[in-house]
């Protein structure tokens, strides 16, 4: 027996209502198509394994789904969120839509960033998966909102630029291209990968290792991405502008 919001109710309540144990992705919807979709579902089922929930559901089901939910939802340029949290023995499959936070005139200033006081875990499987346990990375990011800035930059527990709290990061000194290694303690972006490969492609040196704080402020250029916003600028870290846009300008915001 439960009792909730007043009412006592039957079915019990789920692992993932119960402990977080879910996952959740973060698609772009743009004139009736969600952005990379295979990508998406493949993350998915990946998270799902790491909290052991039985996400058996194929990526044709998954297609029909996510189409059906399309028909039905808003017109033009949207984030849909597809969520999967754990049962007893089965899963709740779930999506809803929101607005894309990202405006022109955010492109056209850049983000102010700031390095926050959480510390990244690698050590955790945690760090890996988008889990539906995402309180840390909010509380990080509404704090440094509050202050003024757009995004928060974390590190690890050695030191190392790890990841922003809804964001990956690149920095390009000398010429190169390069971004916080996967071991470091990030979330493996699926706009992180799409923009590794698209430089590559034409030719442009990309690095993924272990940097300190220091290297990333004496960068020429910093951006950072994700699904939502593509490809972003950053115009000022820890007080410091950065004014170079040649790789935002090279492949634009949208990959």
């Amino acid at each position: 027996m439960n009792y909730v919001n007043g009412k006592f109710v039957v079915e019990p309540f789920s692992e993932g209502q119960l402990y977080g144990m879910g996952v959740f992705e973060t698609i772009l919807v743009e004139d009736g198509k969600g952005e990379y979709l295979q990508e998406h579902f493949e993350r998915l089922v990946e998270g799902a394994k790491v909290l052991d929930i039985n996400f058996n559901m194929s990526y044709i089901s998954f297609q029909k789904h996510i189409n059906k939910f399309i028909e039905r939802s808003s017109k033009g340029r949207y984030a849909m969120r597809v969520s999967v949290a754990k049962k007893a023995y089965t899963y709740d499959f779930m999506i809803n839509e929101r607005r894309v936070p990202y405006t022109q005139e955010d492109y056209g200033r850049g983000f102010k960033v700031r390095v926050g006081e959480l510390l990244k875990n690698p050590t955790s499987p945690l760090t890996y998966i988008k889990s539906i346990c995402y309180t840390d990375n909010l509380l990080s990011l509404k704090k440094a909102r509050i202050e003024g800035y757009d995004e928060v930059l974390h590190l690890n527990y050695k030191g190392e630029v790890c990841e922003g709290a809804i964001s990956n990061i690149f920095f390009v000194r000398d010429g190169v291209v390069r971004t916080p290694h996967t071991s470091c303690g990030i979330l493996k972006g699926i706009m992180r990968e799409k923009i590794m490969e698209r430089l590559r492609g034409l030719g442009i040196e990309v690095e993924e290792g272990s940097y300190s704080l220091e290297e990333v402020l004496g960068a020429q250029e910093i951006f950072v991405t994700n699904s939502l916003m593509g490809l972003m600028p950053v115009t000022e870290i820890e007080g410091k502008r950065k004014n170079s846009r040649s790789i935002y300008e090279l492949i634009g915001r949208n990959i």
